[in-house]
């Protein structure tokens, strides 16, 4: 390994082990990730993986047995190589993980989708894996669910290390309780009695000053009951009673309010003290405050309620590729999110000028949608820096260091706090994403302005998404539009040749009669090579009408019997196939959807060039046609000879395609032309061996096209030919 590999993997697993995850037992949050994973992918399989230095041990796991696996088998490196997500529907169709063990034994693995788990610091831990037994799909709201679990497990991650940190001060906590006597654990202990008859309470002075009291004053259980918060009071009188009741430990958190309105946390512990007839006499207890644990707590909380909402609000701007609704939802969700009295997004232009585009705004407050705003101050002092990436924070705009002018401009809209991030595309800045708060001055956490800030990052990727989207709709319309005119043009050049061609043809034809050997050699020899080329040239412009019609002027699709039109094929080749001697063989033929004259004219094409294309051998031709579920199987079962007893139907299941076969003995070709012999105008051979405009072929793969199936050639010089091409068999399928 190398020096740089070694340490970066060593760097990969103190960043795996600082979460002290590995071997533990399971937790209920995991197994939710997992078990929604395999929901959001259909899988049978889920798994919390984590990459020691030899195995792969699961946190979580649905679907499978083992609780780990050595670190070389399996498919999770992948992640770690390419510190992405990997998807691979089939596991057969790649030889390399054909070979892997998981896939040749348990599990059987032929799906797998796994997204790495990256922490803060960009180590790969680990992987969320979706797996299953059978081939599968994901498309792009899975992907992206999936991508958002992977960060969510992440974000228990570091849940539970804050909340081990927090356990482990408890645990110290519990331990000096053990050695010291209950009311002198702490300076911040209180203890307290409670006679249970009469009702009387004592507490010392640190209890008192628990409950924000003087520590000499009189603390009776009426004034404990008027200090506990209003919602908490009939909790902690239930709790005592449980206690008494059960003969348990008594515990209870809740709210206490002080002299002075604010609210603290005490966490109130306590026994019951029974006499001989096993009656309650008293409890004795303490309490502490524990204001600054759940403060702790409930920030913890709020972050992940807040990842929860970043990554909702993300999917929901990335489901829509239209404009309007991704700015709409954006600040809608934001103003919930941060609680602002207003958020807007404003649309810069290239003069400085902009428009507000979208808003979000309490009631009572101006409402700025639509308006068009140009304040030269912000124009020569601000638009620059947001264009670099700044971002701006003001808590108090009175007292903020920003121009005066800027802030007469902000007063007018009420702002007392602003929060601006850029909004950049392809190295641009396209507007600006802000957040208001009128009522009163605001300051913004670093966790609000990273949130906004990735906000605005996925706004950014969303629009360069919509208009990509929206430009390659224009080049596809004018793609359309341009062909149409192609089409129609071809059609229209050919068709208006054809008078001025057959006129010329005619008066050559009658030089040729009318001087024929009358003329010097040479000049019959010319006569010859006009009449010749007319001739070639009137060819040509049908076959040019032929290709250009097979869109326009194509029949609307019907039941077609390929029995009967191979039937009328064969006729119109009548008199090629006896001065050929050419035999021609056919399976049963199926009933399918398209276009009879386009599919007949398919079939002669390819028989008449095998009847061209042959050798000294009379030609032998076989059509056959099997059903399959694509469009290149089943070729195996395509007999080249035919079928002695034909069976009297097809079978009643339809197919996705059916797939038709034309092989013959000729000529054959190189592999290295089986692409080219469909364009148009492409030939192999000179016109003088084999005549021909070199548009058959390219007709052929246009109509097979248009019926939504493809046509390909398999074949060795010298062997013959296999023309393949696949029809979709859809009953309702339109032209």
């Amino acid at each position: 390994m190398q020096p740089e590999s070694y340490n970066s993997e060593q760097a990969r697993l103190e960043a795996l082990r600082r979460y002290q995850i590995l071997d533990t037992q399971p937790e209920p949050a995991y197994d939710n990730l997992a078990r929604l994973a395999a929901f959001i992918c259909g899988t049978s399989i889920a798994l919390v993986n984590f990459i020691d230095e030899n195995r792969q041990w699961f946190k979580a796991k649905l679907g499978i047995d083992v609780p780990e696996m050595p670190r070389n088998v399996g498919l999770s490196y992948l992640c770690l190589e390419r510190k992405e997500i990997v998807v691979i529907q089939d596991t057969l169709e790649n030889a390399e993980y054909a070979a892997n063990p998981v896939v040749t034994g348990y599990p059987y693995v032929r799906f797998y989708a796994g997204v790495p788990l990256i922490s803060p610091d960009g180590q790969i831990l680990g992987t969320l894996c979706a797996i299953d037994p059978s081939p599968r799909e994901l498309n792009q709201q899975q992907l992206e669910a999936l991508q958002a679990l992977g960060e969510q497990v992440i974000s228990q991650l570091e849940l539970r290390r804050n909340l081990a940190q927090r356990q482990q001060t408890e645990e110290f906590l519990r331990e000096s309780e053990q050695r010291l006597k209950l009311a002198l654990q702490s300076a911040k202990l209180g203890s307290w009695q409670l006679e249970i008859k009469t009702m009387e309470l004592s507490t010392s002075n640190q209890c008192n000053l628990n409950f924000g009291r003087e520590p000499e004053a009189d603390f009776t259980y009426s004034t404990l009951l008027e200090c506990i918060h209003p919602d908490d009071r009939s909790y902690m009188q239930e709790s005592v009673r449980q206690a008494i009741e059960d003969h348990s430990d008594y515990e209870a958190e809740y709210r206490c309010i002080w002299p002075n309105n604010s609210i603290h946390w005490i966490l109130a512990r306590g026994k019951v003290i029974y006499d001989a007839d096993n009656q309650p006499i008293r409890m004795i207890g303490v309490t502490s405050d524990v204001t600054e644990r759940k403060q702790v707590e409930e920030e913890l909380k709020r972050q992940n309620l807040r990842s929860q909402l970043f990554a909702e609000i993300t999917l929901k701007i990335r489901e829509s590729l239209q404009l309007e609704e991704i700015l709409e939802t954006t600040v809608k969700e934001v103003q919930q999110l941060l609680q602002a009295d207003r958020v807007l997004i404003f649309r810069l232009w290239p003069d400085g000028s902009g428009t507000v585009v979208q808003e979000a705004v309490l009631p009572g407050w101006p409402v700025v949608l639509g308006q068009d705003i140009l304040d030269p101050c912000f124009q020569q002092n601000y638009i620059e820096k947001y264009r670099q990436g700044r971002i701006s924070a003001i808590l108090d705009i009175e007292k903020a260091d920003i121009q005066d002018c800027h802030k007469e401009f902000l007063r007018q809209f009420g702002v007392k706090a602003n929060l601006v991030v850029p909004i950049l595309i392809r190295d641009g800045i396209w507007g600006l994403l802000i957040a208001h708060q009128c009522a009163h001055q605001r300051h913004w956490n670093q966790f609000e302005t990273q949130l906004l800030l990735q906000l605005a990052n996925q706004i950014g990727i969303a629009l360069s998404q919509a208009q990509l989207l929206e430009q390659q709709t224009r080049n596809v319309q004018e793609l359309a539009r341009s062909n149409s005119e192609l089409e129609q043009f071809a059609y229209v050049a050919s068709h208006d040749l054809q008078e001025p061609l057959r006129m010329v043809t005619s008066y050559l034809q009658l030089l040729e009669r009318k001087y024929s050997n009358q003329l010097d050699e040479t000049a019959d020899q010319f006569i010859n090579y006009a009449v010749d080329g007319a001739r070639r040239m009137q060819n040509l412009i049908n076959d040019l009408l032929n290709y250009s019609r097979v869109s326009t002027r194509g029949q609307p699709f019907v039941q077609v019997d390929c029995t009967e039109i191979l039937a009328q094929a064969i006729a119109n080749l009548k008199l090629a196939i006896e001065d050929s001697g050419a035999e021609i063989t056919y399976n049963p033929l199926p009933v399918i959807t398209g276009d009879p004259i386009q599919l007949t004219q398919v079939l002669q094409n390819l028989i008449g060039n095998a009847i061209k294309f042959r050798r000294e051998l009379p030609p032998r031709i076989h059509i056959s046609a099997v059903a399959t579920q694509a469009g290149e199987q089943g070729r195996e079962n395509l007999s080249s000879a035919p079928s002695p007893q034909p069976p009297a139907t097809f079978p009643l299941s339809t197919p996705q395609y059916w797939l038709f076969s034309v092989s013959d003995n000729g000529i054959g070709l190189e592999s290295q032309y089986a692409e080219r012999i469909f364009v148009i105008f492409q030939r192999l051979h000179g016109r003088s061996k084999y005549p021909g405009t070199g548009i058959g072929l390219a007709i052929c793969k246009k109509i097979i096209e248009r019926h939504g199936g493809r046509i390909w050639v398999e074949s060795e010089p010298g062997e013959g030919s296999n023309f393949y091409f696949t029809i979709p068999d859809q009953a309702d399928q339109q032209s």
